[in-house]
């Protein structure tokens, strides 16, 4: 016995999946403090060329300090790149800020380790740090910005929200 009757079969509804809109404001930030982090790195690196260049020249520093400069020459230039593209909605965009903004912190972290200069005369990190955020240098007040620009770069440029924008989902998306 069959209960179904002369019933038409059912037409398949797409289920919809209840999701928040993408917002716009997380990738612009995460832009802007891309520009922050590519600022930072490449100013306090032109600072300290215009500072210590005139005295000697690039290939008379130590290797270590050869490679933390054009180090953060090249993550400041990936930032730029990453902060034009978020601002264009590409997703590479974020990976890029992200990636960048990441390096761009370690880069500044590892400075007294890598750099012969600081790890001659015995900086401690927290005496690095502390000096870093006193300041009364530009080339260390760059850096700082640079660092904490990097971190909330990151932070945001990972948000769920900002890749959902950027990908163009709306809440009424077909799942």
């Amino acid at each position: 016995m069959s209960y179904q009757g002369n019933y038409p079969q059912q037409a398949y509804y797409p289920s919809f999946r209840p999701s928040v809109p993408g917002s716009p404001a997380t990738s612009v930030v995460a832009g802007v403090l891309g520009l922050a982090v590519a600022g930072g790195l490449a100013g306090s690196t032109g600072e300290f060329f215009g500072q210590v260049l005139k005295f000697i020249s690039f290939t008379d520093l130590p290797a270590g300090m050869q490679a933390l400069y054009a180090g953060r020459l090249v993550v400041a230039a990936l930032a730029l790149v990453g902060a034009l593209l978020l601002f264009t909605r590409r997703m590479a965009g974020a990976a890029l800020v992200a990636v960048s903004a990441f390096l761009g912190v370690v880069a500044i972290v590892v400075e007294p380790f890598v750099s012969e200069v600081l790890s001659s005369v015995q900086v401690s990190l927290a005496d690095y740090f502390k000096q870093m955020f006193t300041f009364e240098q530009t080339y260390l007040t760059l850096l700082a910005a640079a660092g904490v620009a990097g971190v909330l770069a990151f932070v945001f440029a990972i948000v769920p929200s900002t890749p959902r924008w950027l990908r163009g989902r709306t809440a009424h998306s077909i799942g």
